[in-house]
């Protein structure tokens, strides 16, 4: 490549962006993108994507096996006991 963002691509380690919870989601949905492929820059983001990761979790697993049974309440993670 030419020019001088082909220099700044190489050299880059590292991209911060910005998605909407949709877009997370739906990256989420796909399988095209697995939490344990970014880090969250704070508190209140790891929350939310910690909460959607493990819905996106269910529903994908739901599906798959064709879920009967609603998930029991005992089984739902309670955000507000993880530390960060």
């Amino acid at each position: 490549m030419k020019g001088k963002g082909a220099i700044a691509v190489q050299k880059a380690e590292k991209v911060q962006l910005e998605f909407s919870l949709e877009t997370l989601e739906r990256l989420f949905m796909n399988g095209q993108l697995c939490a344990a492929e970014f880090s969250c820059l704070n508190a209140d983001s790891k929350k939310v994507v910690q909460a959607l990761c493990l819905n996106t979790c269910i529903h994908r697993v739901c599906n798959e096996k064709a879920c009967a049974a609603p998930l029991k309440a005992s089984l739902i993670i309670d955000n507000k006991n993880i530390s960060y």
